[in-house]
């Protein structure tokens, strides 16, 4: 039997730990709820919602404003499937895994610098 890899070697990307406001949605629901952390590929949160995995949502991320004079932040849209779902017992939530299957390239860019961005200031 092989073993799988320790997660940490699955990762495609470095996670950031940051709490961000999102929405997402699913036919006839919206959720509004924060990241717990996030990466280029995917994002984890808590949820009030139990949402069956590999569900395909629509996935609105509300970036902070790049500096301090800028008051507005972006929002950045994707496509996300849940991979993964975790009931949190402290809570009565559950932790979901996000894979972000969609973006578009603007919105990607976009992304991408705000999570270099963190990533240069973790140092």
């Amino acid at each position: 039997m092989k073993t799988p890899k320790p997660i940490l070697d699955r990762r495609r990307s470095i996670r950031v730990s940051e709490q961000l406001p999102f929405k997402i949605g699913h036919e006839n629901y919206e959720i509004e709820v924060k990241t717990i952390n996030v990466s280029e590929h995917g994002a984890l949160c808590l949820v009030d919602k139990n949402v069956p995995l590999m569900t395909q949502l629509a996935v609105a991320i509300a970036l902070p404003p790049e500096n301090k004079k800028s008051k507005k932040g972006k929002i950045v849209r994707m496509k996300a499937v849940v991979v993964r779902r975790e009931k949190d017992v402290a809570s009565d939530r559950y932790f979901l895994a996000l894979f972000f299957s969609s973006i578009s390239p603007e919105d990607k860019e976009t992304f991408n610098k705000f999570l270099q961005s963190r990533l240069a200031h973790a140092d």
